[in-house]
């Protein structure tokens, strides 16, 4: 099978505890995860402990997220601790202050090689592209047939500024028109569910273009829960 994730924000408790609701095996099973894994909750740094050995054999794929993104230039001295902490960095910065100077290499190579996005083949929604935080509405690429080119926009967004890429909302404000022409269906996380859902739920947000999964780990104080996707049932898990 076939599990996607997002935003488990340091939640290294709840992120186990989905892992045993979906029986998730690490010999059959597939599980990519939307991005940031760091920040806000107490166990991002473990939660990149636990997962690296499973990426680096294949078993998980990890994207990269805006938290990510932050820790890598927290570590190239492109980001101030106080703008870190803001976005919620207070124990990934304190367990990478902890790490010896090696083991902060290895964290930055492997957060420098993430990738922004996969594409992969579903029953449901056809050919779809995985990724954050889905487009930037000043970086379309157009089709010769008029339709938006999701992987060669989401590349032209990443080269200009992968920053604003990264933190962009644009994907949820977009036009319908502009929704319609996207050549594949997207899968992001990024905006917590509560605040795209009209009852202000916590489940994954669906719609014809596009699905949200970040559920609200990173806030749990606002009744955020972790929500996983089953590409090949169409079913959905959520543990809290």
């Amino acid at each position: 099978m076939r599990y996607l994730i997002s935003d488990i924000h340091g939640d290294f408790d709840l992120f186990k505890k989905m892992l045993r609701t979906i029986n998730f095996n690490f010999d059959y099973d597939q599980l990519i995860i939307i991005g940031d894994i760091l920040d806000r909750n107490r166990h991002g740094i473990k939660l990149y402990q636990f997962i690296k050995p499973f990426v680096e054999e294949g078993t998980m794929q990890f994207l990269m997220g805006n938290h990510e993104l932050f820790a890598i230039r927290y570590m190239k001295g492109e980001l101030s601790e106080k703008r870190w902490i803001s976005f919620g960095g207070e124990h990934t910065l304190r367990d990478i202050k902890e790490m010896s100077e090696e083991e902060r290499e290895e964290l930055l190579q492997f957060l420098t090689k993430l990738p922004l996005y996969v594409e992969i083949d579903t029953m449901k929604y056809g050919r779809a592209v995985i990724t954050h935080t889905g487009i930037s509405a000043t970086m379309y690429v157009y089709n010769e047939d008029g339709t938006i080119n999701v992987t060669k926009s989401i590349d032209k967004a990443a080269r200009e500024n992968l920053f604003e890429y990264l933190i962009s909302l644009d994907l949820h404000y977009a036009p319908a028109h502009i929704k319609n022409a996207l050549d594949r269906f997207l899968f992001v996380g990024h905006v917590c569910t509560f605040g795209l859902n009209e009852d202000a739920s916590n489940k994954i947000y669906r719609t014809p273009h596009y699905m949200n999964l970040d559920c609200g780990a990173g806030h749990r104080d606002l009744g955020g829960i972790l929500g996983c996707y089953c590409v090949d049932t169409d079913e959905e898990f959520y543990v809290s």
